[in-house]
């Protein structure tokens, strides 16, 4: 008799394990599909988020960053502008212009912030809304 609860006892324990791993992949897959635009994000082997702009028209590419969780994320570094870039680097897929002109935009503007020409928080609304007319964009 106890020998067959034991066996109930762990098929129990293997049905709840089972689920809570199951659990788990559909919170990382929620993570990513909670946006407009989800289409466009992937998770890395490390469960990041990924952004990818492969094959998008550069002014798509633009809306997508203003409108992704990721420039939040990557404005976690600020001011750090190395690990902004290799952040964009990393998390950007990309198989046009647009990550190395967002990296550019961001080193320009950086540039007037350490000026003292904008303030912090305009650093970071820039970061947020990139104007497609201002250099190195």
């Amino acid at each position: 008799m106890q020998i067959i609860i034991f066996l109930i006892e762990i098929i129990v324990i293997f049905f709840f394990l089972d689920m809570d791993k199951s659990d788990f992949i559909n919170i990382k897959t929620k993570k990513v599909q909670t946006t407009q635009y989800s289409t466009y994000y992937s998770l890395d082997d490390m469960g990041n988020t990924i952004l990818i702009l492969k094959d998008i028209p550069p002014e798509k590419k633009i809306i997508i960053w203003q409108n992704s969780s990721l420039k939040n994320e990557m404005l976690i570094e600020f001011p750090n502008i190395s690990t902004m870039s290799e952040f964009v680097n990393h998390r950007v897929v990309d198989n046009g212009e647009f990550k190395q002109k967002l990296i550019s935009y961001m080193e320009y503007i950086q540039g007037k912030y350490l000026s003292g020409d904008i303030t912090q928080d305009e650093f970071k609304e820039a970061i947020k809304n990139p104007d497609p007319s201002l250099p190195n964009f």
